[in-house]
């Protein structure tokens, strides 16, 4: 028998599969959808599925290696086009049949195709049609535009925001927006800045501002408090400020009110910096409550130099020096343009404490602080530029000019009064005066002061003189050369009870010294209760309600000190009353 040789390790003969194959191997459709067929090659009958909520599949015969497919899109009504996918598996094969659908093509158009502003600058909103979500390009470096999300029914908001202006110069470009091949500029121009016309106006006296001023309250750390570079009013605990607010202010014997505001995190985007339209009306509210409650009112710019106000940063860089100015122009006209109707009674105030971050102790400024002074003096210049441009009761209404600190001392030293744009002076000096620091704010618990303090308490030996010293420094410098001077915060956090006879002296003494030169001072109020280092609390911030008989003893003493004109109330008299 004849034998069968097989050859070691070989397997049978295998027949290749199909090769799995469709046909087409993609498919378009346009947005109005409909059907296509696709032919599939396969070995065996393969298995179709689709999880595109926008596609069918319907399967026809298969016959032989050939299955024929008829593919259904939807209509794409989006503005986005849609990609979906058909899988199919064959003889150990697979394949992912990719489709794709297209969006209705529109004309790109543009309901404006300029936006031109006037000096001030401001806010412009184009509404933009096209197929799918545009872009934008080509924005002049004085422009910001931006685009939202295009909407179902395919048109896009363009905005475009500039700042105001305070170039002598006109500006002009154009902002592209463009959709594919297809585009629309829109023209933009901004109008340039004019020098205010002198304004004839009656000379602003001391005594006219104290008449108005004296006695006034601060609504610290409301407007001004900030959180996480954010403005924001109750964050640091005070209540929401109310119309009995400043009913309880006027009530309780206060002629005006300083309302400290931080505009950092409601400032937009450079160049433009657009204010927030939500927080500039709620401090016009607040303004309002103050007009009402028959209050003079100060608004400024508060806690904003640990921010954009940052002298450290700018006093020896032009190029940030100058984005500050941009800056601070900007934003003084958008404020100033809101209040531009209101009466005398609103009182306008560039900045706060303006300063490096050492308080006049760090090296750069006491090796030469001429550098930081001429900064300030800048910057003061541009605030009066931009409110008095803004027109209207702007032209002449009274505005604060605080020098270096807010301190008397620096203010003397290196403080220029701005150029105004009035026939005569309506600018006043601001400073903060909360002297002697050590009794104050940084040892309140058991410091003493006055001529009958305990020596081992007292934190000098001229208390008395210390205080009158700095008055009669700031009349010498500003009040003799009739230029009005005015205290925007003063105070003292408060004392243990057994210390309270000192600290109601010392309110009365340093206001009635004030008041004998014409200074109005205002209080600083910090709504914080408790006793201790920065307790300032002295009216609730949210009703108006004065806090307790501590509270009121001292609110008392200083409405007297800077109200009483009976010839037997003297400064010698309060010092003859001290504890």
């Amino acid at each position: 028998m004849a034998a069968v040789a097989v050859a070691c390790g070989s397997k049978p003969d295998e027949t290749e599969p199909v090769k799995l194959v469709a046909n087409p191997a993609e498919l378009t459709f346009d947005a109005a959808g409909g059907t296509k067929e696709i032919t599939v090659t396969s070995g065996i009958k393969p298995t179709v599925s689709c999880s595109d909520s926008w596609l069918s599949v319907a399967e026809g015969n298969y016959s032989g290696t050939s299955l024929s497919l008829s593919v259904t899109a939807q209509e794409n009504t989006g503005t986005t086009a849609r990609s979906g996918s058909i899988r199919i598996i064959g003889d150990k094969q697979s394949l992912m049949l990719a489709v794709k659908q297209n969006v209705a093509e529109v004309p790109m158009t543009a309901d404006k195709t300029s936006a031109a502003f006037d000096r001030f600058g401001g806010e412009m909103e184009i509404t933009v049609t096209s197929s799918i979500q545009p872009t934008v390009s080509g924005a002049p470096s004085w422009c910001l535009a931006s685009l939202g999300s295009i909407g179902s029914d395919k048109k896009t908001t363009l905005t475009i925001a500039t700042p105001a202006n305070r170039s002598t110069e006109a500006k002009s470009g154009e902002v592209t927006v463009s959709c594919g091949s297809q585009s629309v500029k829109v023209a933009v121009s901004l109008e340039a800045y004019q020098t205010p016309a002198t304004a004839s106006a009656p000379v602003l006296t001391q005594e006219m501002v104290f008449a108005a001023m004296a006695p006034g309250w601060n609504m610290g750390n409301h407007m001004d408090a900030i959180s996480n570079g954010i403005a924001s009013e109750t964050v640091w605990g005070n209540s929401k400020c109310t119309q009995a607010t400043f009913d309880g202010v006027k009530a309780a014997g206060f002629k005006a009110v300083r309302i400290p505001v931080t505009w950092t995190g409601h400032i937009g985007d450079a160049p433009a910096y657009r204010l927030e339209e939500k927080w500039l009306a709620r401090v016009e509210e607040i303004v309002g409550y103050a007009e009402k409650a028959g209050l003079v009112a100060i608004v400024n710019t508060h806690h904003d130099e640990s921010y954009f106000l940052d002298i450290a940063k700018a006093y020896n860089n032009p190029t940030q020096n100058e984005k500050v100015k941009d800056e601070i122009f900007s934003v003084w006209a958008q404020i100033a343009m809101r209040f531009k109707d209101k009466g005398e009674w609103l009182v306008l105030e560039s900045f706060n404490e303006i300063q490096d971050g050492g308080w006049g102790w760090s090296e750069a400024f006491k090796t030469n602080p001429h550098p930081q002074y001429n900064t300030l003096n800048g910057w003061n210049q541009v605030f009066v530029d931009a409110v008095r441009s803004t027109g209207g009761n702007n032209s002449t209404r009274w505005l604060g000019i605080p020098g270096y600190a807010a301190s008397p001392g620096f203010t003397i030293a290196g403080l220029v009064l701005p150029n105004d744009y009035t026939s005569a002076n309506r600018l006043m000096v601001g400073v903060h005066d909360y002297d002697p620091y050590n009794y104050t704010i940084a040892d309140p618990l058991t410091a003493q002061w006055g001529h009958t303090a305990d020596p081992s308490k007292r934190v000098s030996d001229y208390d008395e003189e210390g205080v009158v010293a700095v008055f009669d420094q700031l009349k010498e410098a500003y009040l003799d050369k009739d230029i009005p001077v005015y205290i925007g915060e003063m105070g003292c956090s408060r004392h243990n009870a057994a210390d309270l006879p000192y600290q109601y002296y010392y309110f009365e003494y340093f206001c009635k010294a004030a008041a004998d030169r014409g200074l109005p001072g205002f209080l600083w109020d910090n709504g914080a209760s408790g006793t201790g280092s920065e307790k300032h609390g002295y009216i609730d911030h949210g009703t108006g309600a004065v806090f307790d008989d501590y509270a009121r003893e001292c609110i008392g003493r200083i409405v007297k000190a800077m109200t009483t004109t009976d010839p037997a109330y003297t400064l010698e008299s309060v010092y003859n009353s001290a504890p």
